[in-house]
């Protein structure tokens, strides 16, 4: 075993998962605490995909830059399309993860919060099924909402001034804070078991693996 692939395994996947479940743990209990929905941007949760993926990448670049004797044609080349295959899915994923997540919400408190936002910033708004036109901007709001899960996501598709999406998710924050929304706890619950599990997969690891050839 090449000592790169021994640190990922070792040293970068426990971290990489540890990280991850801690992350879940806080989001998790976070919105239990609160009680009330509550929005982030995005890439705070695009930073927790990027870890998750990060030991997809590095491990097969770490064989592809190991000794020699560790490689063969075929592996140097599964190595390659691996790691390609995971820079795309990270891009992909970064393309569906602008704007603001919202946690904690129900299809009709987020579409109360989300109009009380435009209120409060004086533009006009007109609904279509997943999206909001601001025809006084001009800018399109794409709004898809998963209220069987408890969550959404604001995001401009396209148009739109400096600060608007920023001054919109302020909006919907306090009309959060308020205390005047329903709750679904759903994803908060899931995040919160699956980081318990990863935590306990992490410790599985290191009490299971065996002593490393290069200590």
């Amino acid at each position: 075993m090449p000592f790169e692939f021994d640190f990922t395994l070792r040293v970068l996947m426990p971290l990489t998962i540890g990280l991850v479940s801690l992350a879940f743990i806080a989001l998790g209990l976070y919105a239990l605490m609160r009680q009330r929905p509550f929005i982030i941007h995005s890439r705070w949760m695009l930073a927790i995909v990027i870890i998750a993926f990060s030991p997809q990448v590095v491990m097969p670049l770490s064989l592809f830059m190991s000794d020699p004797q560790y490689r063969t044609g075929w592996l140097d080349a599964a190595s390659l399309i691996s790691t390609l295959a995971m820079v795309i899915m990270i891009a992909y994923v970064a393309l569906q993860m602008r704007g603001y997540m919202v946690f904690g919400t129900t299809q009709e408190s987020f579409r109360e919060a989300l109009l009380s936002a435009l209120s409060t910033l004086n533009l006009k708004a007109e609904e279509t099924l997943s999206s909001v036109r601001l025809p006084s901007v001009p800018a399109e709001l794409q709004t898809p909402v998963y209220g069987w899960i408890g969550t959404g996501q604001v995001r401009l598709r396209n148009g739109g001034r400096p600060r608007l999406l920023e001054d919109i998710a302020d909006g919907m924050r306090g009309y959060f804070d308020s205390g005047k929304a329903q709750t679904n706890m759903t994803t908060a619950i899931a995040y919160l078991i699956l980081g318990v599990l990863m935590i306990g997969m992490v410790i599985t690891m290191m009490v299971g693996l065996p002593p490393s050839p290069f200590a």
